[in-house]
């Protein structure tokens, strides 16, 4: 069963890891986000086509049918970086200075994480692995051109599009902004909620599907700008779960999940070096476990 990588840490012994996952879950795409734990890569079929079935009468027989299944395959993709930190500045500044590196450098990694999840795609970088604009493809069944204003019944639209229990929004943080704004007015409405979560931050609901916003990536790029097709953005709704839409995380040196290695002093040069490894990617189990609005642009949101 796929866990979060926060339900994960409620067993996890080692401070340095639980410190790294405190860190990533500053991310609420990754603290929600559940993760499959798998050997090589993870074989899965995606139904494609139902068996047809119907009515005979005395002495006939059924017409034969065969459901269709497409077999599927992901790989684990190896993402991380090593930390170096001059041995006269750790002298110098003590085991603070590192720390800072390690912290900065597993940021990067959360917002990098979160571009992957959103913009991720394999014939740009093949060391990478496919995220959901790639994978929910214009045209696709999954997918609902706005052209134009986010209007609620398109947004409706796409929610409806997703089969499974609690569904997220992943969108920008100026499009939540115009959402909000057009609960407030009356002509318009919209139902918003909201919520706490497990951190005591608040969380904003529509339609009884959890909002979260993704901002900026490690280059502080906005990550779902409005730089698609005729200056648009893309909002998804996806239903996170075991057999829905999983991350997928490979072993570690303890268990599952993210390694951390510490190397001393290298040869190579005068840096104490420090190595985080996550064998990760990501599956769509269930082709109705996501959408895409896409086409929306900045512009006030309508009825």
């Amino acid at each position: 069963m796929g866990l979060t990588i926060l339900e994960a840490a409620k067993t996890e012994t080692d401070p340095q890891r639980v410190a790294v996952i405190r860190e990533l879950a500053e991310s609420e795409l990754i603290s929600i986000m559940p993760f499959r734990n798998v050997q090589g890569g993870l074989d899965y079929a995606v139904e494609a086509e139902l068996p047809a079935v119907g009515f005979r009468g005395y002495n006939e027989t059924y017409d034969e049918s065969y459901g269709v299944i497409n077999p599927q395959y992901e790989r684990l993709k190896f993402f991380g970086g090593d930390i170096d930190v001059d041995i006269q500045r750790i002298k110098n500044y003590g085991p603070q200075a590192k720390a800072e590196q390690i912290q900065m450098k597993v940021r990067s990694l959360r917002l990098t994480f979160e571009e992957q999840v959103i913009n991720g795609d394999e014939s740009v970088d093949v060391r990478a692995f496919d995220g959901l604009k790639t994978r929910i493809n214009v045209g696709s069944s999954q997918a609902v051109n706005v052209n134009g204003a986010l209007s609620l019944t398109a947004l409706d639209e796409l929610i409806d599009a997703v089969d499974g229990d609690n569904k997220i929004l992943l969108m920008n943080k100026k499009m939540r902004r115009r959402l909000s704004a057009a609960s407030r007015n009356t002509t318009i409405g919209g139902f918003m909620s909201y919520e706490q979560d497990a951190f005591g931050r608040r969380v904003t609901m529509y339609n009884d599907a959890r909002i979260v916003v993704t901002d900026t990536n490690a280059q502080n790029v906005q990550i779902q700008g409005f730089t698609e097709t005729s200056s648009s953005t893309s909002i998804y709704c996806v239903a996170f779960g075991d057999l829905q839409t999983t991350g997928i995380q490979g072993p570690a040196a303890n268990g599952y999940g993210i390694d951390i290695r510490e190397f001393g002093e290298i040869a190579e040069a005068p840096v104490d070096r420090t190595r985080i490894d996550w064998s990760i990617g990501m599956a769509i189990m269930n082709g109705r476990s996501a959408a895409r609005a896409y086409g929306i642009t900045d512009a006030a949101v309508t009825a």
